[in-house]
C-alpha cells in the first residue's frame, strides 16, 4: 500500500484530500502537516517511506513553492513525487510552481477524478 503526506493549514483540506484518498487508494497510508515544519520534520527523516506528498501552495508559515524548492535540493528527496495542491489558479502560480520544479498540481477542492487521474499518473511514472 501506497503511503501519502498532506500537508495543508486548512484541517477542511486536509480532511476532503484524506477522504478522496482513502477511495481510490485501498488500504493507503495517510499522514498530515499543518505546516512546513512539520511537513519537512517528517520528510527529512530517513526511511520515511513516501510515495506522494499533497503540499498547500499558501500556508502562513512557509510557501509551498519555496518548501519544493528547498526539497528539491535535498538528494533524498530529488525523485520524490510532490504534488502541488493550490485554490490559485492564477497564471503567475502556475509558473512560479513550475519553475520551482513542480511537475504536479491540482487545483482545490480537488475532484475525486482529478486525484484518482493523478495518483495513475505517477504510478505508471514510477513504473518507468
Amino acid at each position: 500500500a501506497r503511503k501519502f503526506l498532506i500537508v495543508d493549514d486548512d484541517p477542511v483540506s486536509r480532511r476532503l484530500l484524506r477522504q478522496i484518498l482513502a477511495s481510490v487508494e485501498n488500504g493507503c497510508e495517510i499522514a498530515e502537516a499543518s505546516n512546513g515544519a512539520d511537513a519537512s520534520a517528517a520528510l527529512e527523516q530517513p526511511g520515511h517511506g513516501f510515495d506522494v506528498v499533497f503540499l498547500d501552495i499558501s500556508m502562513p508559515d512557509a510557501d509551498g513553492i519555496d518548501l519544493l524548492k528547498r526539497y528539491r535540493e535535498n538528494p533524498a528527496l530529488q525523485s520524490l513525487p510532490i504534488v502541488l495542491c493550490t485554490s490559485a489558479n492564477d497564471r503567475n502560480t502556475v509558473t512560479k510552481a513550475v519553475a520551482a520544479g513542480a511537475r504536479h498540481y491540482i487545483v482545490k477542492p480537488a475532484a475525486t477524478s482529478v486525484v484518482a487521474a493523478k495518483l495513475k499518473q505517477l504510478q505508471a511514472a514510477a513504473a518507468n
